[in-house]
């Protein structure tokens, strides 16, 4: 079974490996073979996501952002069988603070009754700024986000959070996030890839702007990149290279692009064994 770690002890983890200059990866999971996978393949830390569930029912990221289900539900159902196969590394999920009629300190206890050590909050602002602007008007919007962080500090729970620009990165790093993470847009390439407009240059600038206003704040917070071109190892690398990132987090990257390419690749080498 899973263990659970608090906040602090999964931050001495991560500058363990920072300090001896090994690249942080954070993988999203939406099934307990992945996580066995990603445990064993040296993941630092799991992230339970619905999205992540919705793409390996051969649908986009995005559906988890549509009306067809309730992720933090999502996400308690599939720690059931995550947490039964991961064993030792720290398991956070991308759960939605939105919901008001699950308060913050009920909804991390549950996760943390659940096995999970911390809280990736699910981003309103992959929404367009209308759609932003209005929810937020009913007292459901990114405010939550930053919310939860707050109260995930107070609670010593582990907070990895998602900033668009440098102006989110200070206000998340004030509220006392752990990690700050570049939000560079959906995942692009395989079968359900999003559209980008950013180019991997553009990333590596943005993630800079980020990661500098969030070092303003606090000096010692780390740095995950994320999404849009930054689709594999390779581009990875360019982003190390061109930023002070510390680490990268991958969804689409991670589970549903691997598995696309090894079961198109094995399926096809099936069909071409040579009968006679």
């Amino acid at each position: 079974m899973a263990t659970r770690y608090t906040a602090d002890e999964i931050v001495e983890r991560l500058r363990s490996e920072i300090k001896d200059r090994r690249p942080l990866f954070m993988p999203n999971c939406g099934m307990g073979l992945s996580g066995k996978l990603q445990e064993k393949g040296g993941s630092d830390l799991i992230c339970v996501s619905p999205t992540s569930w919705w793409r390996l029912r051969g649908q986009g990221s995005l559906a988890a952002f549509l009306p067809f289900s309730d992720i933090n539900e999502l996400v308690f159902e599939m720690a059931r069988e995550i947490t039964a196969t991961v064993d030792e590394v720290p398991l956070i999920s991308l759960s939605g603070p939105h919901n008001p009629l699950l308060g913050h300190r009920e909804h991390l206890k549950r996760l943390w009754e659940a096995g999970i050590s911390g809280i990736n909050p699910f981003i309103s602002k992959i929404y367009d700024e209308s759609f932003c602007e209005q929810i937020s008007n009913i007292d459901m919007g990114w405010e939550n986000e930053v919310e939860i962080v707050k109260v995930a500090n107070e609670m010593n729970m582990f907070s990895f959070a998602y900033a668009f620009n440098p102006e989110e990165a200070e206000i998340l790093t004030e509220a006392g996030a752990d990690v700050i993470a570049s939000h560079c847009g959906a995942t692009r390439g395989g079968l359900k890839g999003a559209k980008t407009g950013l180019s991997l240059e553009e990333a590596a600038e943005l993630s800079q702007e980020i990661f500098d206003a969030a070092k303003k704040v606090n000096e010692d917070v780390i740095l995950f990149a994320h999404g849009g071109p930054i689709e594999g190892p390779k581009e990875v690398e360019y982003i190390f290279q061109h930023t002070n990132a510390h680490g990268f987090t991958g969804g689409s990257a991670a589970e549903r692009i691997p598995i696309e390419e090894s079961i198109y690749n094995v399926t096809k080498e099936y069909k071409n064994v040579p009968m006679e």
